[in-house]
């Protein structure tokens, strides 16, 4: 079940819009330390989630893992290429590639984000520019992602972090379907992140 993941991408590394009609987070698994909570969007047929765990790896060395755009293929699941586009200040964008399996097709995305730092760690906002750059016939574009990773110094050498995540993979996806990658990407993610930091 793991590929149903492809449509978050690897944008894994995300700023929620405000939604006060969104249900309450219900907490859907747990697994090695991870939590994984979703909730129903009105903006996507698609569940938001959020993702909270601890990795064993210092806060700045975590922070430069998702500054390495070129890299992020090793960690971010179903990511098959990732690329800097460019970079001004506290903000990069990204081109991603995420496979999927047939008869799905592979998805693509431009993607900004923008770090911003907290009184003890970082949040790396992340949004889809689907206009940054032009289609290629040979993906889909996704068209709405937006959500942030929250980075917290927990001690030197331990931090926690949360990936929270709206979006919308466009295609021939349907929701329900869609929505099991709801549980799996965080819980994915979060697991080969703490992999790649060790």
């Amino acid at each position: 079940m793991k590929h149903i993941s492809i449509f978050i991408l690897c944008i894994s590394p995300y700023l929620i819009l405000p939604n006060p009609q969104a249900n309450d987070w219900k907490l859907k698994k747990t697994s090695d330390g991870i939590e994984v909570f979703t909730r129903s969007s009105e903006l996507s047929d698609l569940d938001e989630f959020k993702g909270i765990g601890n990795i064993n790896a210092p806060l700045e060395q975590i922070i430069k893992v998702f500054q390495n755009a070129d890299q992020m293929s090793y960690w971010s699941p179903n990511c098959e290429e990732s690329r800097l586009m460019e970079r001004q200040g506290n903000v990069q964008i990204h081109y991603t590639i995420s496979g999927a399996p047939f008869p799905i097709q592979d998805r693509d995305a431009f993607t900004q984000f923008k770090y911003i730092p907290q009184d003890n760690g970082m949040k790396i906002e992340i949004s889809a520019i689907p206009q940054y750059g032009p289609e290629n016939e040979d993906y889909v574009r996704i068209q709405y992602a937006t959500g942030f990773w929250m980075l917290e110094k927990i001690s030197e050498n331990k931090t926690k972090v949360t990936y929270q995540l709206q979006a919308d993979p466009g295609g021939s996806i349907p929701g329900w379907l869609a929505n099991t990658g709801s549980v799996d990407t965080p819980l994915n993610t979060i697991k080969s992140l703490r992999e790649y930091l060790k």
